[in-house]
């Protein structure tokens, strides 16, 4: 959970971004492509979704309805004017409720950044697949160590996995893996760049402190150690 009082920051931060991760348009482009229904009558469902960004075009691209669920009520605004600019806002709907209270499953699922809403990677994955209907995708997207993390970033982040094991978990929880990568390099960098620049904006001492510290955090931590996984995995 967020510090109450970072949380202004944090929002800040992701005001700006089209994806609050480390994800460019070429792989947003290529995992809708990977996400395409399999069959008819599909519907999606982002879990902790923010601002709704890639269920939307889940929803546009493949002329599906959706629904996006995140507990930050602000973030349905965004969710809805970006939906009017699709064309679809009497496709997606926007929930502001607790994820882990959402009981209906969807045939195209998406969780990106979110598995602390249940407490971790194994939990997450676990409350996923009663979400995921057979046959159906998820979308997981989750950070692991790509190597030894130095004690100061394993205080910040916590225990994560490796990518095999991330993939394990997966297979565990009784999913299927049809894809699995990693953000690059450059994706966070750009990430890290842009999450900065929203809180640099508020321009108050405090605001650039807290961004000094997460850049040095970064450069001098976990640049290169922290990696993003992107697997597409299919119900089995």
């Amino acid at each position: 959970m967020v510090d109450q009082d970072l949380r202004p920051f944090f929002a800040a931060a992701s005001a700006g971004l089209t994806f609050n991760a480390p994800l460019g348009e070429a792989r947003a482009a290529d995992l809708v492509r990977r996400l395409a229904p399999d069959g008819p009558h599909w519907r999606a469902l982002d879990l902790g979704c923010g601002n709704g960004e890639l269920l939307l075009r889940l929803c546009h691209a493949h002329g599906i309805d959706g629904d996006g669920v995140e507990r930050e009520a602000a973030d349905g605004e965004r969710v809805r004017r970006r939906a009017a600019e699709l064309g679809i806002a009497d496709r997606v709907g926007f929930h502001a409720a607790d994820a882990t209270t959402w009981d209906r499953p969807a045939e195209l699922v998406v969780n990106v950044g979110a598995s602390h809403i249940w407490g971790g990677t194994e939990q997450a994955l676990a409350a996923l697949r009663p979400l995921t209907a057979p046959g159906g995708k998820l979308l997981f997207g989750e950070g692991f160590y790509r190597t030894e993390p130095t004690a100061q970033v394993r205080e910040i982040f916590g225990d994560m996995t490796d990518l095999a094991s991330l993939a394990r978990l997966a297979v565990a929880a009784g999913f299927r893996t049809t894809h699995v990568a990693e953000s690059t390099l450059g994706e966070w960098d750009d990430f890290e760049s842009d999450w900065r620049a929203g809180i640099e904006a508020l321009g108050t001492p405090h605001a650039r402190a807290f961004a000094d510290r997460r850049r040095d955090e970064y450069l001098g931590g976990y640049r290169g150690t922290l990696g993003f996984a992107w697997l597409v995995l299919t119900a089995a």
